[in-house]
């Protein structure tokens, strides 16, 4: 039997408790905390079988997931006025007079999911495990206990929602190397230019960025390029230059003579994670 670990395996030992943010990345980012016990990320599914006649049991390709949910639970002992209020998707907070009372109920209206709620966990090769949950709000209920000889804990379980209008993630996880203090969000400035005409059909496409971005963003799915007369999406390959901080998207066929085209370009993030504001580029060929 071989014992024997890998130092891969050795390094992704996850061996310290999360660190969470709000809006991580934002202007205003916050680190929620003290924490008590450290942090709980679950990612769930609904799987539907197909059943059929004469069907032994679960069936490959026979299966639908129906659902996807994620959720982060943490117990946090600020019980600071401003925190508890954003963590109450019932409440108003009236931070001038320092008072938070209830909702009179009815729809819950977007200022009250965080654009992310980020959750970080150390391993033993120096890196982290770093876990996002996008259109994030807390659901539990409200519960402060006031004991001897013990501090007062609040428990939240944050949610992550998917977004009706942006069907983008709804979660994500990945690896990075330290948590940083960058907010800042690349920027990024087109060729051609928002409503430019006379475009060469031959053209290639540019997206030059403010900053290095991450080569594993820079994909089809994030540069949609779309012509405007039938909303069909144009086939071509996108490559990225770190060197110039460029990325080009070549068309696989030449451009429509005199026609119209929307460029759009979102979910690119920096190396810190910050995720660009969705660009939309409209421009007219020769």
């Amino acid at each position: 039997m071989q014992n024997n670990l890998t130092q891969e395996q050795i390094e992704n030992i996850q061996i310290d408790y999360g660190l969470v943010y709000l809006n991580y990345g934002e202007t205003d980012q916050k680190k929620l905390g003290p924490t008590r016990g450290g942090a709980e990320f679950s990612a769930t599914k609904n799987i539907r079988d197909i059943a059929y006649d004469g069907t032994l049991g679960k069936t490959k390709g026979m299966q639908v997931i129906d659902e996807i949910n994620a959720v982060l639970k943490v117990s946090i002992l600020d019980t600071s006025l401003a925190t508890i209020a954003s963590m109450m998707p019932q409440a108003d907070y009236d931070s001038v007079n320092g008072i938070i009372t209830n909702t009179t109920g009815g729809l819950i209206g977007n200022t009250k999911y965080f654009t992310n709620v980020t959750m970080f966990g150390k391993t033993t090769g120096g890196e982290y495990k770093k876990i996002t949950l996008y259109n994030a709000m807390n659901e539990s209920d409200f519960v402060l206990k006031a004991a001897a000889k013990s501090e007062g804990e609040v428990g939240l379980e944050i949610h992550a929602h998917w977004d009706p209008l942006d069907q983008s993630d709804l979660y994500s996880i990945e690896d990075v190397t330290s948590i940083s203090d960058d907010t800042t969000k690349p920027t990024v400035t087109t060729t051609p230019l928002d409503v430019a005409t006379g475009v060469s059909t031959t053209a290639n496409l540019t997206a030059l960025f403010s900053e290095d971005v991450r080569s594993s963003d820079i994909t089809t799915d994030n540069f949609i390029l779309i012509k405007a007369s039938d909303g069909s999406i144009v086939a071509g390959s996108i490559v990225y230059n770190s060197s110039t901080k460029t990325a080009t998207f070549d068309s696989t066929s030449n451009l429509t003579d005199a026609s119209a085209y929307i460029w759009t370009i979102a979910r690119v993030r920096d190396n810190a994670g910050n995720v660009m504001n969705p660009v939309v580029v409209n421009f007219t060929t020769a």
